[in-house]
């Protein structure tokens, strides 16, 4: 389970406006932010395996656009789980990077590499007790309204699969 809710801070990644939405009519970015744009002004859902709980995330643009906020709840935790995420341009290395807090006091950073069918996002995860975990995770796009994660954790026999969840665009929410 905590790999699976450490991979929840990498799917603050990946997916597309809401044209629908008043939040979205508004949006302004910054246009180095154009790999994760359309991920701005929409919430996403996806059920974890078993269905008990799910994984909402909800993207919105920041100070006229300068920044990407995320923030996602899993419903059905308990204790409630859930984190903020704030990307910005690294305009030393030239990406998208971002920063995630967690309801546990975790933190984790990453930056996206764009590939052919989407992007890849290497992810620091820091837990509380200071133990570090490396996640890699994917992310394709499943049509106009999904994407789907894959997220594999560095173990010392290489990387393994931990999570593939399939979101979808749902309505908005306030936190």
């Amino acid at each position: 389970m905590r790999t699976a809710l450490l991979s929840i801070a990498t799917f603050a990644a990946i997916a597309c406006a809401h044209a629908s939405e008043p939040v979205a009519a508004a949006v302004s970015l910054d246009p180095r932010f154009a790999p994760i744009a359309f991920l701005v002004g929409s919430c996403w859902r996806a059920e974890f395996p078993g269905g008990k709980q799910a994984d909402v995330q909800c993207f919105e643009s920041l100070y006229g656009g300068k920044l990407v906020g995320n923030w996602h709840v899993v419903e059905g935790s308990d204790p409630v789980y859930e984190g903020q995420s704030i990307f910005s341009w690294d305009d030393a290395n030239k990406r998208v990077r971002y920063h995630y807090f967690t309801s546990t006091g975790a933190v984790s950073e990453g930056y996206f590499v764009q590939t052919a069918d989407g992007a890849t996002i290497p992810e620091r995860h820091v837990s509380p007790d200071g133990s570090v975990i490396e996640l890699e995770s994917s992310y394709l796009a499943d049509g106009k309204d999904g994407y789907r994660v894959v997220t594999r954790e560095k173990t010392k026999d290489g990387w393994v699969e931990r999570r593939n969840m399939h979101y979808v665009r749902t309505a908005w929410r306030k936190r």
